[in-house]
């Protein structure tokens, strides 16, 4: 799968690096960031980010997964992705590193792949979810569009256990209401 990088107003979105190796460390071994999240352990260490950067060309080859790193002046600030799950459903799942909360990163990060899995990848539907106990990640899916469907446990790596989850979902239709509204204001303005 070829990708070009996602440019927002303040970021890039581009696949994963070996450079990011001390940057994916040094952010991603905070137990606030790695709590919320079901795949990264803590603490993470190089290793850990060594054997995920090793996977990046398999995670691409594949064609079902879209691995990116969230940059500001091509330095990795957190990472973000859409990919099948186990139902063979496209989830979307971000992470920022801690220095970077509270800024409208995740929201801009996380609003462009949304954009992106809907015209690039031609989806249908798209899924995500959030530990009950992250509320800051439900505010960013529901200014995205996502809206809630259901209550399951997931295992989360660093809590090493089963996590109440809150899922959601934006249908195609429901998107594309989104962005013409979003172009109707733009109009109007």
């Amino acid at each position: 799968m070829t990708f070009e990088p996602i440019a927002t107003e303040r970021l890039s979105l581009r696949p994963l690096e070996p450079r990011d190796r001390a940057r994916l460390v040094r952010l991603a071994n905070n137990w606030k960031v790695s709590k919320n999240l079901s795949t990264m352990p803590f603490p993470y260490t190089e290793q850990a980010a060594d054997e995920w950067l090793a996977k990046q060309p398999e995670i691409w080859a594949g064609g079902k997964t879209v691995a990116l790193a969230i940059t500001i002046a091509d330095e990795l600030i957190g990472g973000i992705g859409v990919g099948v799950r186990d139902s063979a459903d496209w989830e979307l799942g971000y992470w920022l590193g801690e220095p970077y909360w509270n800024r409208g990163y995740a929201s801009e990060a996380a609003s462009a792949l949304r954009d992106y899995a809907f015209s690039g990848l031609k989806l249908e539907r798209v899924v995500a979810g959030h530990f009950a106990d992250n509320h800051a990640s439900g505010r960013v899916l529901t200014k995205l569009g996502f809206r809630y469907t259901c209550e399951v446990k997931r295992f989360s790596m660093a809590r090493g256990a089963e996590v109440t989850c809150l899922e959601m979902e934006l249908p195609r239709a429901r998107w594309l209401e989104i962005k013409n509204g979003a172009r109707v204001a733009e109009l109007v303005a």
